[in-house]
C-alpha cells in the first residue's frame, strides 16, 4: 500500500535508530511483502496478498493481521542470526507501515475526494492518486542519492527468501522490477508540478510519524504476545498515532 520509496525512507530512518541490524537484509525485508508477481493489470498477485500481507479474502490493507506474521515468523527468530532476523523485522515493519498508510492516507483521501470518486470512478481515481504517490518517489530519488535505493538496493545482490511462504523467483522478480521502475523512469513523467492528492510535506510527515511509531513498537516487541484481543501491533500506539491525516493532504490549487 505504501510506496516502495516510502518504505525505504522509513527503513533508512529505522536503521539509524535500531542497532545491530543487517542493513542489506533489513532493506530487502522492507520490500519483500510486495513479492507477489502481478497479472497483466495488477489486479491479482502470485502469491496473493492474503498470503504476503496476512489479510483475509475481501479485506483491505487497513485490516492486515500483522500479529499473525509476528507470532509465526518473528517472535521466535534467533536474534543472533542477524541477517535472517533483520529481514523478518523489515517484513513486519512493512506490514505495519501499510496498515498506517491505509488508515492515515488512503481513508482520508477517499473522504476528501469523494465527489471526484463518484464522478470519475474508482479505477481512474486510483490512477490519478498513484501518479502523485509515485511521482513523489521519483522526485525524491532524482534529487538525492544518499538513500537506501541508490546505496543498497541497486548495487546489492538479491537476498535469500528467508521466509518459507515467499517464493525466491517472486522475490527476485519484484526486486528487479522495483530497480528498473525507479532507475529508468518514464521521460514523460512530470515531477516538478502541483501534487493535489499527496504532496511532499504530507509524505515527509508520514515517514517521520511512522518511524516514531515503529520505534515505539520495536521497544515493546516482548509485550506483543499479550495482545490477545488484537490482530495488529498498532494496538500499542496512542490513538493520535493512527488517526487519519486532516485535509488537505496535497497541494491546494
Amino acid at each position: 500500500m505504501g510506496t516502495w520509496v516510502c518504505h525505504l525512507r522509513i527503513a533508512q530512518n529505522l536503521l539509524a535508530r535500531l542497532p545491530d541490524l543487517d542493513e542489506h537484509a533489513f532493506t530487502f525485508g522492507n520490500l519483500a511483502p510486495d513479492s507477489g508477481i502481478p497479472n497483466s493489470d495488477w489486479s491479482k498477485f502470485d502469491p496473493p496478498k492474503e498470503v504476503t500481507h496476512f489479510i483475509h479474502h475481501g479485506e483491505s490493507e487497513s485490516q492486515i493481521r500483522d500479529l499473525d506474521f509476528f507470532h509465526a515468523h518473528l517472535a521466535n527468530q534467533d536474534r543472533r542470526d542477524i541477517p535472517r532476523y533483520s529481514f523478518a523485522l523489515g517484513y513486519f515493519f512493512h506490514l505495519l507501515t501499510d496498515g498506517l498508510w491505509a488508515k492515515r492516507i488512503v481513508i482520508p483521501t477517499k473522504q476528501i475526494h469523494a465527489a471526484r470518486y463518484a464522478e470519475l470512478g474508482k479505477l481512474k481515481m486510483i490512477e490519478l492518486i498513484k501518479r502523485d504517490w509515485y511521482g513523489l518517489d521519483h522526485r525524491f530519488l532524482r534529487d538525492g542519492r544518499a538513500n537506501l535505493f541508490w546505496r543498497v538496493l541497486m548495487p546489492a545482490p538479491n537476498p535469500p527468501a528467508y521466509l518459507p511462504f515467499i517464493p525466491l523467483n517472486a522475490l527476485h522478480q519484484q526486486l528487479g522490477y522495483i530497480r528498473a521502475y525507479y532507475s529508468k523512469p518514464d521521460g514523460d513523467r512530470k515531477l516538478d508540478r502541483a501534487y493535489p492528492f499527496l504532496n511532499e510535506a504530507t509524505m515527509t510527515r508520514f515517514v517521520d510519524d511512522t518511524t516514531r511509531a515503529l520505534v515505539h513498537i520495536h521497544a515493546r516487541l516482548d509485550d506483543l504476545p499479550t495482545l490477545n484481543e488484537s490482530t495488529t501491533a498498532l494496538a500499542v500506539l496512542d490513538a493520535r498515532a493512527i488517526a487519519p491525516f486532516d485535509s488537505p493532504l496535497g497541494d491546494v490549487e
